[in-house]
């Protein structure tokens, strides 16, 4: 059981350099890499062509040219990257285009991925906003389908699992987003490895995101056991999405490490606490101080879930 952290702000505020030599220092042994930075939210929801503004769509030997010199940092300080986070949101509504370009963007992130040893690549799904209608929940059924499914060519011929994300949705006001009822998304995942043949699906639980929808991980993650393969753990005040270090919020932290030692978790326990380490927040002095914190904490998780 690795303990890791996002590289999000960090590589970006203070560089790669710096940034890998204080994920190493403070202990971590592997990273979440965000290279969903390589195709923005705003430019994906711009309404403009998104042809010729990612790097993914490019061969797979100049995708590595172009993450080189971030890798050779990644492997200078002895760390594995152990998950990755795509780009989001994969539909615009209305426009399929967009998600017939983003399923592009995913095959080649996964061929990626499996080129640098990345076992897990998190894939959000689609969600429903507040005003959608009785048909728009078969449509968006239909959409997560056709954007999982043809991931599958590409996972079957590498190591690569797609893990889907217990999501909300913040369109006037939080509400339950794709996989956040933990039944219907041990059924999604089950079918869609059925159809695969093997394992190429999973779940990343965000334990942030479930505590917005006042989810309860002594309930959600027995339900999902062995599917989920990854973690975005971070904490909050229940009302937004602030990714800060764990008991600095309300989540139960004792719940979520004996739910996750019921299920006999094996995966690695990945923080996503990009804003409690963003020099839009914090100084740069305390970039270590906190980094320090969040690995001890981990430490601390992965004693409680080893038993």
């Amino acid at each position: 059981m690795k303990i890791s952290v996002q590289s999000q702000n960090l590589v970006d505020d203070i560089g790669a350099v710096k940034a890998y030599a204080a994920i190493a220092k403070a202990g971590f042994q592997a990273i979440d890499w965000n290279i969903d930075h390589a195709l923005t939210p705003a430019q994906i929801t711009s309404g403009e062509s998104l042809e010729d503004k990612c790097v993914f769509e490019k061969s797979l030997e100049e995708i590595t040219a172009y993450y080189q010199e971030e890798l050779d940092e990644i492997h200078r300080n002895s760390l594995e990257i152990t998950q990755a986070h795509a780009p989001f949101p994969a539909y615009i509504p209305g426009r399929e285009d967009v998600l017939d370009y983003m399923i592009g963007i995913y095959k080649k992130m996964i061929l990626f991925c499996d080129s640098v040893g990345c076992k897990n690549l998190i894939v959000h799904g689609i969600s429903l906003g507040k005003h959608n209608n009785v048909d728009d929940h078969v449509r968006i059924r239909e959409l997560n389908h056709k954007l999982y499914t043809s991931l599958i060519p590409e996972l079957r011929q590498t190591n690569v699992t797609v893990c889907l994300e217990n999501l909300f949705s913040s369109d006037d006001g939080i509400m339950a987003g794709h996989c956040a009822n933990a039944s219907e998304a041990f059924v999604e995942i089950f079918d869609l490895n059925n159809i695969a043949g093997k394992e190429c699906f999973g779940l990343c639980l965000d334990i942030g995101h479930l505590n917005l929808l006042k989810g309860d991980p002594r309930h959600y993650i027995p339900e999902m056991g062995d599917y989920i393969k990854a973690l975005h753990l971070h904490d909050n005040d229940g009302l937004s999405d602030q990714h800060n270090a764990p008991y600095t919020g309300k989540i139960n932290w004792k719940h979520f490490c004996e739910a996750m030692n019921q299920i006999g978790y094996k995966g690695d326990l990945s923080f996503e606490t990009f804003h409690q380490t963003s020099l839009g927040v914090i100084d740069e002095e305390m970039v270590q101080p906190w980094l320090d914190l969040i690995y001890k904490i981990g430490c601390h998780f992965k004693e409680k879930i080893e038993g």
